[in-house]
């Protein structure tokens, strides 16, 4: 199942301190094959997105609750089951040049 998570950060000073824990929750999860796409909102802080794949929502929902500011409350996440429809061919080419920047 494809998920689309949307992450809200309603205060980044209390967040703050475990945005490092946090960016590594993140990239753990994607080495691990969890998070097939992710990144932040700008401006900076306020949020991100991902996309995930996971068997099923609680399964999704278990890996989340370890991340440090899930676990804290410090973020509101909306989890939604999302079904591709089509993608332009260059798109992951300006996906690819995006995330080097």
């Amino acid at each position: 199942m494809l998920l689309l998570l949307n992450v809200a950060i309603p205060s980044l000073p209390e967040a703050k301190p475990y945005l490092e824990a946090h960016m590594q929750f993140l990239n753990t999860q994607f080495e691990r094959g969890f998070f097939k796409w992710f990144g932040a909102y700008l401006p900076a802080g306020s949020g991100g997105f991902a996309v995930i794949e996971a068997p099923d929502l609680n399964a999704a929902q278990e890996v989340l609750s370890q991340d440090p500011l899930t676990a804290r409350k410090l973020c509101v996440n909306e989890l939604r089951e999302i079904k591709s429809g089509r993608i332009q061919g260059e798109f992951f080419a300006t996906l690819a040049q995006a995330s080097k920047a």
